[in-house]
């Protein structure tokens, strides 16, 4: 039995989350929530961009309709803002028009290379419209969140920050039926009980009950209305993603669902343990590993080379390490075969 290839799923779809969503430990949802505690709005859009500028997240505070006109508005007010700021941390009167809001403010966070995110706080006429205190607040949150997005950006080494953010460990699979009956399961965990496998397994032949009840929402209407059928997300919990997949057979439609445990993921956060290395040291590390040279790291953290090359010392000297090669395979937990002499 193979996924179906009917009713695949709407960029839109895939896009847009809302914060109440979000793993509490998540960036983007600590930065969001901060900025609008700060300073109280009606809506507001946020989006965060990978290397390449490309939406890699998009969120907004309610799960809005029509998705392609808010993520329209994010695409047209950060080409306007830069027009007026061609780079660096920006916070400024939103550009383009926000109707039915009255009143808006967009938050670029940035740094001179690379724009990290955006978002846009909007207020409707009751709500009344920014004043120069809550501007400067913003402006404060700004900076720090593009100083928080530049760090995340430098430790995901391995490229996409949207990806990469999160580590996935491998899923839970079920093959269920219209009624929700358990044909088949698998679960990687079996081999070592814990509570996440006594959660994740079935009870007479049916899905956990946290778990049937997300995939019916999910797939409402999917074997009455065929052309409804398209994979399907939700997080039942704040540590479980569920996908909902139509799949087909000899036995006719089935529902494929796939359960992921997120975890945070971050592989330097465990060099600095084991090696004592500082934060700034961290920063140094996550450009070496994008082999930038001392210069490029002095240039990109607006430090003197001299600096540069010393945090390069301290780390070959707490990790014991004659280059920075060895260095390297040794933060990354490879294994370095040493010669003997």
């Amino acid at each position: 039995m193979a996924p179906s290839n009917e009713g695949s799923p709407h960029v839109a779809g895939m896009l847009m989350r809302s914060v109440v969503d979000l793993p509490a430990t998540d960036r983007s949802r600590a930065l969001i929530e901060t900025t609008v505690d700060l300073v109280p709005c009606t809506q507001w859009a946020f989006a965060r961009y990978a290397d390449g500028d490309a939406i890699c997240e998009f969120l907004v505070s309610e799960r809005f309709r029509d998705v392609e006109t808010i993520l329209q508005l994010l695409q047209e007010e950060r080409t306007r803002q830069r027009r007026e700021a061609r780079s660096g941390p920006r916070t400024a009167a939103t550009l383009v028009p926000v109707a039915p809001y009255a009143y808006g403010v967009t938050m670029l966070f940035a740094d001179r290379r690379a724009t990290y995110a955006m978002l846009v706080c909007m207020r409707d006429e009751s709500a009344g419209p920014y004043s120069s205190t809550e501007i400067q607040a913003l402006w404060s949150a700004t900076l720090g969140g593009s100083d928080m997005l530049a760090r995340l950006r430098i430790f995901d080494v391995d490229g996409d920050p949207k990806s990469h953010a999160l580590e996935r460990a491998v899923p839970t699979l079920y093959v269920v039926d219209k009624e929700m009956r358990v044909e088949s399961f698998w679960n990687p965990h079996d081999d070592r009980p814990n509570t996440m496998s006594a959660l994740l397994r079935p009870e007479n032949n049916r899905l956990p009950p946290i778990l049937e009840k997300a995939v019916r929402a999910m797939t409402e209407g999917w074997f009455n209305a065929p052309e409804r059928r398209a994979v399907q997300i939700a997080m039942p919990l704040p540590f479980l993603i569920v996908r909902a997949v139509p799949m087909d057979g000899a036995a006719g439609p089935r529902i494929g669902v796939i359960v992921e445990r997120y975890q945070p993921r971050n592989s330097l956060m465990w060099a600095a343990d084991r090696f004592s290395i500082s934060d700034r040291e961290l920063e140094v590390l996550g450009l070496l590993l994008k082999g930038e040279s001392s210069a490029e790291i002095a240039d990109h953290l607006s430090i003197a080379e001299s600096t540069a090359h010393d945090h390069v010392k301290r780390l070959l000297a707490k990790t014991e390490s004659r280059n920075r090669a060895e260095m390297i395979a040794k933060i990354l937990g490879w294994r370095v075969e040493r010669r003997e002499r």
